[in-house]
Parts: C-alpha cells; structure tokens; sequence
C-alpha cells in the first residue's frame, strides 16, 4: 500500500500585492513521507514563494491573490493556524540572520520549545541531543554574534529539528557552507527524510543536490511549472547558464563553443598596501580561543585576492578587521598607512566598500 502524501499542491498561483505578474502560476506536484524534492530554478522563478505558501508565510504575512489547493497531511493549509504549521513544517530560511533571534545558541535553539511550554528538562535533553546530532555541541555556550554565516545556518537549522517536523522546507541551505560542510548537509538531509521527513530543497547547486538523489526534481523558469519528475528527464530542460549541473553534462553542452580571453584591466602596481596586517591575532572573548592567530599579508592597487577556508576559519572576521568594524587582540591592521585603531568606520568607509555576506 503507498503511502499518502504530506504534501499535496494543486494547481496553485499567486501574486503579490505589489506586483503586476503572479510570481508563480499553475504549479500542481506532490511530496511524500521519506522523499527529498529538489527544487530548482534561476533566481527570481518563484522558489521561495513556493516555500512561502507551504510553510504559511503566505498569506499569513504576506499579501496577494492565491488559488489552488495545498494539503498538507490530509488537511487544507488555508484552515491551519500558523501555530499548527510551525509544529508539523519547519523551514531554514535562505538568510539565517533574519531567522535567529536568542543572543546565545543554547536560547536559540530553545526558543521554539519554549513558546509550546514543553518542560524545562525536555527542552534541555532535546536542545543537546539536536546540537550533538549536527556537530555543534561545542556552540551551545556561544554568543550568536560571535559565530560565522556558516555555523549560523547550523544552528538555525538546529532551531527547526529540534520542533521535530515532518516536512522540511530549507531555501538554499547550502548558501553559506563551504564544500566540506555542504557535503555533510547534504547527507544530514538524505538521512533526514530516509527517516520518515518530507524534505523538499530549494537550490540553485543542483550538481551538488544530485548527488543524495532525490526522488522528484521540480523545475521553475518565469513562475511556471517546467518539469516534474525524476531527475533522469532533468537534464533535458534546464540552461547550464542559468543553474549549476554536473560538470560532464556543461562540458558536453560547451564543446564547439568559443572562450573569451580574460585580460585584467588593472595590473598590480608597487608602492605601499592599501591594507596591511602585521600579525594579527583576536579572539572575541578573553575566555574563547582565537579566531585570527598571527595573520600577515598586503593588499595593495590592483591585487585580487581569495580568502579561503571552512566555516568558522575567521574569513568573515577577517575582512571586518579591514573595515575596523573588528579591533586586532594584538598586531595592527593598517588602511592606508593608518593603524584601524585610530580610524572610524566612517573614515574606513571612503577606502574600503563592504558587500555583507547576507545583503539584508
């Protein structure tokens, strides 16, 4: 006997308030119990409006015209308050900034428990079970704002399992993991929904979603339903421009194709840096250990520089040292021959622009 579907979506679009065309339109597909669906599409297709519409945010708190049916268990989604889906859907927004609220990880994790009144020893006992389960035990104690993009996204995925849902929605989880991480997400999720969850993946890294083999893949172009299935036919429909596939399938689209030279239009010129650390070290509490230990290196006209590690490595405080949003434990950062500790930020800002890793 097959098992019925958490998720059932029926003819659905939407548009918003704002907006003269409906961000998605006509999408009809299900998920089952124990199946992961990739989601895919280029930016702006209507993937996590999608997700809006499942999880409740739409049209709870945010606004428009909606028709179709969605059933999540049996149930019409437009007769379940947002309290009855946040305890059967848990979602990872794309941003982890905007879903953590608790100054320390432990809190944070706790927070969705506590509005339900479970009991202070249960919380506890789930709270570290679901920390251990992710790898991040050693965060429990730790300040949310002291931790990376990377460990944020743990944690509030952590905030999600720890509700124990049985569907999960997570809007390009990957976003923020480095390729070690990402690849230990992806088989948290594969082994998430061989446990019984609905887990349905919003991503634009398909080569890597690929790769865990989900069940179905639904594919978006404009807001229109272009393919649904398995991930066979994927391959058929998508733009390798567009998304990332595996990398046999774009080289074998790319053959024949000419490539075009890349010259730098600025070459790297001598003279003194534009940013100098001379033996950096800093640490964001006297009892928590370095995050930058002894870090030197010049930045000068015309360099292009990658700054490379695994999340938590210290890349993201690394750069707010540059800015002098960050004051060096010992060493000395110097902008523009200037030490950081006698620049403002405002003064910094005339050297150096700052693209944060989450733009809200």
């Amino acid at each position: 006997m097959n098992p019925e579907p958490y998720i059932t979506v029926e003819n659905l679009t939407f548009q918003y308030h704002s907006r003269t065309e409906p961000a998605i339109i006509d999408l009809s597909f299900e998920v089952f119990p124990g199946e992961v669906l990739l989601i895919a599409g280029s930016s702006g297709c209507g993937k996590t409006t999608l997700m809006r519409c499942i999880n409740g945010l739409i049209p709870h708190t945010y606004r428009g015209q909606i028709s179709g049916i969605i059933t999540l268990l049996g149930q019409p989604i437009s007769s379940l308050s947002m309290a009855d889906l946040s305890q059967t859907v848990g979602t990872l927004l794309q941003d982890p900034e905007r879903q953590i609220v608790g100054s320390y990880v432990k809190n944070e994790v706790a927070f969705g428990l506590e509005n339900l009144g479970v009991s202070r020893d249960e919380i506890i006992r789930r709270v570290d079970e679901t920390l251990e389960y992710l790898g991040i035990l050693h965060l429990r104690d730790r300040e949310t704002f002291s931790i990376s993009g990377g460990e944020k996204q743990k944690v509030a995925l952590a905030g999600v399992l720890v509700m124990q849902p049985q569907v999960l929605l997570l809007d390009e989880p990957l976003s923020s993991l480095d390729p070690a991480s990402a690849h230990e997400a992806l088989r948290l999720f594969r082994e998430l929904a061989d446990r019984g969850i609905a887990v349905m993946i919003v991503e634009h890294r398909v080569e890597d979603v690929l790769s865990i083999n989900p069940e179905r893949v639904l594919y978006l172009d404009e807001g229109c339903q272009k393919y649904y299935g398995s991930t066979d036919g994927l391959m058929d429909v998508v733009d390798y421009h567009r998304i990332k596939l595996p990398a046999d399938i774009v080289v074998q689209r790319a053959k024949g194709r000419a490539v075009v030279p890349f010259e730098p239009l600025l070459t790297p010129q001598p003279g003194e840096p534009l940013v100098k650390f001379e033996n950096v070290s800093f640490r964001y509490r006297d009892d928590l250990p370095d995050v930058l230990h002894d870090i030197s290196f010049d930045v000068k006209k015309g360099d292009v520089i990658a700054i490379l590690g695994h999340n938590g490595a210290g890349k993201t405080t690394l750069v707010k040292h540059a800015l002098g949003l960050l004051k060096p434990t010992s060493g000395r950062v110097l902008l523009e021959g200037k030490d950081t500790q006698k620049v403002t930020v405002a003064q910094a800002a005339h050297t150096i622009g700052y693209v944060f890793q989450s733009p809200t």
